[in-house]
């Protein structure tokens, strides 16, 4: 844990976010932009995985899905630094840790939906039951990420 704070501690100072309170608020605003372009796309896609938007077709699909990894990047980019900025904190708040432990299975999940995507036609994922499983999974896991990055700031 340690090293982690370590380099945590210097990809701060190297980054500046750590010193700088309009680079942090900068910082933050990304990663609500991130936030919003993954779990904006990807709770459509879920939906549709999910069997509930059952007229959204594999093309606009297919687009959601890279708009969402465009999200996922710049979220988990951003976050990185953002934690940076007082990684001991971060790293001792209960609600942070929790936060990580979700978007890890959130991530592990959509990295084993994108394997199966590219074994297989993404048709060949829609209306089965391992489609709605990860569809349904990713539908609980998002809002709570969302839920639990609210409620660091009040810990």
């Amino acid at each position: 844990m340690d090293a982690l704070i370590t380099a945590l501690s210097e990809a701060g100072r190297i980054s500046g976010i750590a010193l700088s309170s309009p680079l942090y608020a900068a910082v933050s605003a990304l990663h609500i932009l991130g936030m919003a372009l993954l779990v904006g796309s990807i709770v459509l896609v879920d939906l549709r995985l999910a069997g509930v938007l059952r007229r959204l077709d594999l093309d606009a699909m297919a687009q959601m899905r890279r708009v969402a990894r465009l999200g996922a990047v710049l979220a988990v980019t951003t976050g990185i630094l953002l934690a940076s900025a007082r990684p001991a904190e971060y790293l001792a708040n209960r609600v942070f840790l929790a936060k990580m432990a979700v978007v890890a299975l959130a991530l592990a999940n959509a990295l084993a939906f994108e394997a199966m995507a590219r074994a297989r036609p993404l048709a060949a994922l829609v209306d089965t039951p391992y489609g709605r499983a990860a569809g349904l999974l990713s539908l609980a896991c998002w809002p709570v990420v969302i839920a639990l990055g609210r409620w660091i700031a009040f810990v």
